[in-house]
């Protein structure tokens, strides 16, 4: 049983276990899919924009597909073609690629990249820089590459004390099998409790979904005691490899005039923690610790000099200045039918700044985009496109003007244009 499975499990049993038929867990999918389509066809109505292409990618690799995207300072989209990004570690000997669009969508030119690539972002003077596994590349505007893949200094720092990180993996397992054992230790007695209940009762007298449950739930607690046998065989060894592998997936990278910030895991805890760097990738400074983010998204850009985050756990974004200090926080948790507001489980999840207006663009795993001013207060509704549910990278890209939005729909592999409506004519209605 995997610890999302178990957590799965946990869920049921706070929200009172009763029925999670494989059937009503597909219906009541279903019924929240037509929710959401029926939402953003609501809110497609007050936007601003409107979808006009839908590119499909498709990565040269065996195994890789569309992780993200943004603009070079040109307009052409950079599409960054990879194998998946997993939560622990990043995937070795492996290759990645940058595929190149038009601004209108029509593929150009590919960048070969020889490791697992897993961010991407364009400067202001059109310098490229391309992320993951605790390494950065560099390409100029021409597309050509700035010397060799450079290895992140505060990572290689960390790696080389391990005795430190030892120790602080010796802390984490002790504390993660105090945690699972009381979370198992729990759930098994309320399940076990549950099932004397159904033991008691005739067999003849259980009803169709007792009988269900009661299977289910002695299947569980048989997963129960496959995952404490788990978790007693995890290792210092184990919680140090995962310890390592998020220090190296870079989650975000962002290029402002002068520095380069880069968001990554951390040694202690799920949080994510922020560097700032030189534009030649020197002098290493943490900014910011302790980032919640869901699923594995943490994303960041710069405006400036600041630094946006999209803090999709607390449904609102940030602005930070270079050294890390709260400058505000913009949005609010709602119901998803509320324009104003940041629904579902975890939003938004990507942010972008558009280039002369100010203005911030939000994109929500839903597939609805959002503006706000540059001081901050909602302006409306950019435009919705057509997603799967769950948490996930929604990278955007936005045209200086704003004209044009572009959303990257990592499942589809796909991306889709959406351009500013054209104003009514005079006297029209």
């Amino acid at each position: 049983m995997t610890r999302f499975s178990f957590l799965f499990a946990i869920a049921l049993v706070t929200a009172g276990g009763p029925g999670f038929a494989q059937d009503d867990d597909i219906k009541a999918q279903r019924e929240y899919e037509a929710q959401q389509a029926k939402i953003r066809a609501d809110l497609a109505k007050k936007a601003t924009h409107e979808q006009t292409a839908e590119i499909k990618v498709t990565g040269a690799a065996p195994g890789t597909a569309l992780q993200t995207l943004c603009l070079a300072a040109d307009g052409k989209v950079l599409a960054l073609v990879a194998p998946p990004r997993g939560y622990t570690a990043p995937v070795k000997n492996v290759s990645s690629e940058v595929q190149v669009y038009s601004p209108d969508g029509k593929l150009l030119t590919s960048w070969k990249l020889g490791f697992h690539a897993h961010s991407i972002n364009a400067g202001p003077d059109g310098t490229v820089y391309v992320a993951g596994d605790a390494r950065v590349a560099r390409f100029g505007k021409d597309g050509k590459a700035i010397g060799e893949p450079a290895e992140l200094a505060h990572v290689t720092t960390l790696l080389k004390d391990k005795d430190a990180l030892r120790a602080k993996a010796e802390v984490s397992l002790k504390r993660e099998k105090e945690q699972m054992a009381k979370s198992m230790g729990e759930a098994k007695k309320q399940f076990t409790e549950q099932v004397k209940r159904l033991e008691a009762k005739a067999e003849a007298d259980r009803t169709k979904t007792e009988q269900r449950q009661l299977t289910q739930y002695k299947a569980l607690l048989k997963n129960y005691e496959e995952n404490e046998t788990f978790y007693a065989k995890r290792t210092v060894e184990d919680v140090l490899g995962g310890l390592v592998g998020r220090l190296r997936i870079i989650n975000g990278v962002a290029v402002s005039d002068s520095h380069v910030f880069v968001a990554c895991g951390e040694t202690e805890g799920y949080g994510y923690a922020v560097w700032r760097m030189d534009r030649d990738l020197t002098n290493p400074k943490q900014i910011l610790s302790a980032i919640g983010g869901c699923c594995g998204q943490m994303d960041i850009q710069v405006q400036g000099g600041d630094l946006l985050v999209a803090e999709n756990t607390r449904h609102q974004f940030a602005r930070y200045d270079r050294d890390g200090k709260k400058l505000g926080s913009y949005g609010k948790r709602g119901q998803d039918t509320d324009p104003a507001c940041f629904g579902g489980c975890c939003n938004p999840m990507n942010v972008r700044a558009a280039g002369s207006s100010g203005d911030v663009f939000t994109a929500e795993s839903e597939g609805v985009v959002k503006r706000f001013s540059a001081s901050g207060e909602f302006a409306g509704v950019v435009g919705t496109v057509p997603v799967n549910g769950g948490c996930k990278n929604v990278a955007i890209g936005v045209s200086a003007d704003g004209s044009r939005v572009y959303f990257c729909d990592q499942p589809g592999g796909r991306f889709f244009i959406l351009a500013r409506r054209a104003a009514p004519a005079a006297g029209g209605n």
